[in-house]
């Protein structure tokens, strides 16, 4: 009994150091535990229209900057896809157009309702479309780009943006036809006749209304000529002449022909 009361009266004498930690811990988990301050309305329509003021003053950077705080507040769906759209508009406008490209296909699939979806489909090929990649590159987003504009015009085959649609292929195709000239042409320029021969009859096959035309029949020309310069026996020279004889003869036919758009001047090497 008399441990008891000494240990009762030392508890009282130090009862402070028993309640310092409750002191100090307890407003900490008061304040980790309490929502955080909700966002007034009013100032919330102030952060848009102050974004929507830089993007029509074309202050894309700032504006993208605004919207990058904004979304994390914003709560309706709609409103979430109106400001991403702001957003990959500013991308775009900023000639970021890969990041473009892919907002506007996030649009499109997270938010199918959305009033603009066609303009957002339609804004992922023409972003795509809008990335210039030399000819000598890889041709991935070229493909993915007709992809994308193939689709829009499937969707929406009279749409909005269909005639803008359609240059935008016209364009990406012969963007790949160059590519696929030009890799015949190296082959002329490396030496590999018959690679070149293969490559340059593929060509005419898939662009037979091409204005490369001229080109590529004057380079024919000059493979079967060089072919018949190292041919080993008569009968293979007889071969290769009656080749370029042929080719010759759609050159002369080609040029004679007042609606053929001929590329003017000779291609050399």
């Amino acid at each position: 009994m008399k441990d008891y009361i000494i240990n009762l009266s030392v508890i009282y004498r130090f009862r402070w150091l028993f309640l310092l930690p409750c002191t100090l811990v307890g407003p900490i988990f008061c304040v980790l535990a309490a929502p955080p301050a909700p966002i007034q309305p009013d100032l919330l329509v102030q952060q848009k229209e102050k974004i929507i003021r830089l993007y029509e003053r074309k202050r894309y950077a700032k504006a993208n900057a605004q919207i990058e705080l904004l979304l994390p507040l914003l709560k309706h769906r709609l409103d979430r896809a109106k400001f991403e759209c702001y957003q990959a508009y500013c991308n775009f406008y900023e000639k970021k157009y890969l990041i473009s490209a892919h907002q506007f296909h996030w649009l499109v699939k997270q938010y199918p309702t959305f009033p603009q979806v066609e303009e957002a489909l339609f804004m992922y090929g023409y972003s795509l479309a809008c990335e210039e990649v030399p000819i000598v590159l890889d041709q991935t987003f070229t493909y993915k780009a007709i992809d994308a504009l193939e689709r829009y015009l499937a969707v929406y085959p009279a749409g909005a943006y269909c005639h803008k649609a359609a240059e935008a292929l016209q364009s990406l195709r012969d963007r790949l036809m160059h590519k696929h000239f030009q890799a015949a042409a190296l082959y002329v320029r490396l030496g590999y006749y018959h690679a070149a021969i293969v490559a340059l009859k593929n060509f005419d096959e898939a662009y037979p209304e091409t204005t490369l035309k001229e080109k590529v029949l004057r380079l024919l020309i000059k493979c079967y000529e060089k072919l018949v310069i190292q041919a080993a026996n008569e009968d293979k020279k007889k071969e290769l002449l009656s080749c370029k004889s042929f080719f010759l003869q759609q050159l002369t036919e080609h040029l004679s022909d007042p609606s053929s758009h001929a590329a003017a001047g000779n291609t050399t090497f």
